[in-house]
């Protein structure tokens, strides 16, 4: 009988290649590159912060030069709500400290594109494909939304609250405003607007992972209009009714415009996918 020929063992070398061909490769979603150890994190971490704090020092420093005139801008509504407007100080560092202020506020506004992008940088290797083209926008478009929200506070809600303000009464007290109360409110007011500004991506958030629908928030129209009103209270520095419905119906609009944002992700979202396939199974939920 003739004897079978013995098949010779496969080369180790061409396994290998085949191993770095399949089994070596990285998911699709999963960045190139070598993790990085605990303490390479923590160096990356504390050169980020560097950089951000060294630009926000930079920025701050500079917006102390202009500080003045920007500090007199901003009274300005209140000249026009009332001619003889002119603000005190009580305390020796109350100026002082009202300039410094807005320098800080001012010089985070400056770095802030500095610091967004020290932690995008930092975040990024972590993040899938599709994770990094939408990080992006979404700073983006919150960035924009929050200035809209900030000028739609300091150019329209600001002066008849000031208006109001200051002229109820007057007849029996004169006005006196200390400059830092006057800053204090100002601020917590043009902040507050641009984060109730946010609601639509806030909104549009909550519908790519399925927690809210469209037709859910189209049914809750009573309660958002009582939200709204509750929110703009809250918010506004004054108590009369026309400065607060200034603010109430604009986030009327913005929940609307959360609702149609919902609209086109929601469709997108994974809980549908689930909930489709399942009824495709059996009914006792195994898949066919």
């Amino acid at each position: 009988m003739a004897s079978q020929p013995v098949a010779e063992p496969p080369d180790p070398a061409a396994l290998d290649i085949v191993d770095d061909q399949f089994g070596d490769q990285p998911p699709p979603d999963q960045p190139p590159g070598a993790e990085l150890t605990l303490g390479e994190h923590l160096n990356e971490i504390r050169q980020r912060l560097t950089v951000a704090v060294l630009t926000l020092v930079l920025t701050t420093v500079v917006t102390l030069v202009f500080a003045s005139t920007i500090l007199d801008y901003l009274l300005e509504p209140g000249r026009q709500a009332l001619p003889d407007f002119q603000p005190i100080f009580t305390e020796l560092l109350g100026f002082i400290g009202a300039y410094i202020k807005i320098s800080l506020m001012l010089g985070l506004a400056g770095a802030m594109p500095v610091i967004v992008y020290q932690i995008y940088a930092f975040i990024h290797p972590g993040l899938t494909r599709d994770e990094q083209k939408w990080v992006m926008p979404i700073v983006g478009l919150a960035t924009v939304a929050f200035a809209c929200g900030g000028a739609f506070a300091f150019f329209i809600g600001w002066p008849p609250a000031l208006t109001f303000l200051l002229n109820f009464g007057n007849e029996i007290a004169d006005p006196q405003v200390r400059i830092n109360n006057y800053i204090d409110m100002l601020t917590r007011f043009v902040i507050w607007t641009g984060i109730v500004f946010e609601l639509p991506l806030f909104l549009m958030g909550l519908g790519a992972i399925g927690l809210v629908t469209s037709r859910r928030l189209l049914g809750m129209w009573r309660w958002a209009i009582i939200g709204a009103f509750l929110l703009a209270a809250l918010i506004t520095p004054s108590i009369d009714p026309v400065t607060q419905t200034f603010v109430a119906v604009p986030t009327l609009g913005l929940y609307i415009l959360g609702i149609a944002l919902v609209r086109l992700v929601e469709n997108r979202t994974v809980i549908p996918v689930i909930e489709s396939d399942l009824d495709a199974d059996d009914p006792d939920g195994q898949p066919a």
